[in-house]
Formats: structure tokens, C-alpha cells, sequence
């Protein structure tokens, strides 16, 4: 019976070391809370906090690691940046990179504003930063697959429509518009 016991309190002891482990592994892969220059953007030469108003921006690209968050007026206007920003990346940036990204869309059909995000894997990007928590009716996804979760970090349910690569959703499914809050290639 002792050893039993033994046995019984190595594996709850292991358990637990397992599940501090995944606890912190799941905490470090998080997006950090939004606040000061984690919001900021470059539009027309200026930094705008973009957790507060984009004014007239209508189109940004998130690439950190490009060390990038900038917006435009116009789609035409984002892309070329991206482009120019594509052709000059390193081989460990294209590593981490989608070579097309994930778009979220404010309204159906790919219309209103949008983000573009190219990183791949690592930390949820969570959309309060961007000031669009609760605003995504439409997207596309890249040459990645995504998630696209409830709640910040990855948290609550994923979006159960099809997330795989090179897939254009004009509406999310019921129950679902203006629901996401973060997001994540891989």
C-alpha cells in the first residue's frame, strides 16, 4: 500500500511540474497587454496609437519582425510597403514570416479597414492593440494556416470555419461576426 502511495504522489507531483510547464510555455507565447508604444503606428511620417484612432488610416501591416507596424490610406498604398519590406527581408525574417499574409477585415466582402499579419508562430497578435477587439467580419488567409480566437492570447474558442492557407471567408459564420480578438499564423 506505501508504495502505491509512493507511486500515487510522483505522479501528481510530475503532473503538476507538467502542467507549471505548459502553464508558463502558454503565459510566454502570449501577446502582452496593450499599453504605451506596443499600440503606436507609423502613418504619414507620424506614430498614431492605433488602440485609440486610426484618423484616416484605412490599411496597416503588422510585421514585427520586420519591426513594423505601419498604416496607409489606401490597400494599394499598404501593399507597395509591404512589398518593398518583402524584398528586403533577411533569411531568418523570412523564416518567421508568411510569404502572404493573414488579413482581418472590419466588414463583410473584404471591405472597411484591414491588417494584414505576416508573423508566423510565436505570440498571438491581439487585435486590442489595433483597436479591432470584436471587429473582424471577414478575412483571408495567407500562404499560413491561422487561428482566430475569442479572446485574447488564443484564449476561448477558435473560429471553426476554415482557417487553412489560401482561404478567403467573405462573412464569418453565425455567431461569429465581430467575435475574434486575436489571431495567429503558423
Amino acid at each position: 500500500m506505501l508504495k502505491h502511495r509512493k507511486i500515487a504522489t510522483a505522479l501528481a507531483a510530475s503532473g503538476l511540474a507538467l502542467g507549471l510547464v505548459g502553464g508558463l510555455q502558454a503565459t510566454a507565447q502570449a501577446d502582452p497587454p496593450s499599453r504605451g508604444s506596443a499600440n503606436l503606428a507609423t502613418f504619414e511620417g507620424r506614430k498614431i496609437d492605433l488602440s485609440q484612432d486610426w484618423g484616416a488610416a484605412k490599411a496597416c501591416v503588422v510585421w514585427r519582425g520586420q519591426d513594423t507596424v505601419s498604416c496607409f490610406r489606401t490597400a494599394a498604398e499598404r501593399d507597395a510597403h509591404a512589398a518593398k519590406l518583402s524584398a528586403r527581408q533577411t533569411p531568418a525574417v523570412a523564416a518567421a514570416s508568411c510569404a502572404r499574409p493573414l488579413h482581418v477585415y472590419e466588414h463583410n466582402d473584404g471591405r472597411g479597414r484591414d491588417l494584414k499579419f505576416y508573423d508566423k508562430g510565436g505570440a498571438y497578435q491581439n487585435l486590442d492593440r489595433y483597436n479591432f477587439n470584436d471587429k473582424t467580419s471577414s478575412y483571408r488567409t495567407g500562404s499560413c494556416k491561422a487561428h482566430l480566437a475569442e479572446h485574447n492570447g488564443g484564449r476561448g474558442y477558435w473560429y471553426p470555419g476554415n482557417t487553412n492557407a489560401n482561404h478567403y471567408e467573405k462573412a464569418m459564420r453565425s455567431g461569429w461576426n465581430d467575435r475574434v480578438s486575436s489571431v495567429l499564423n503558423y
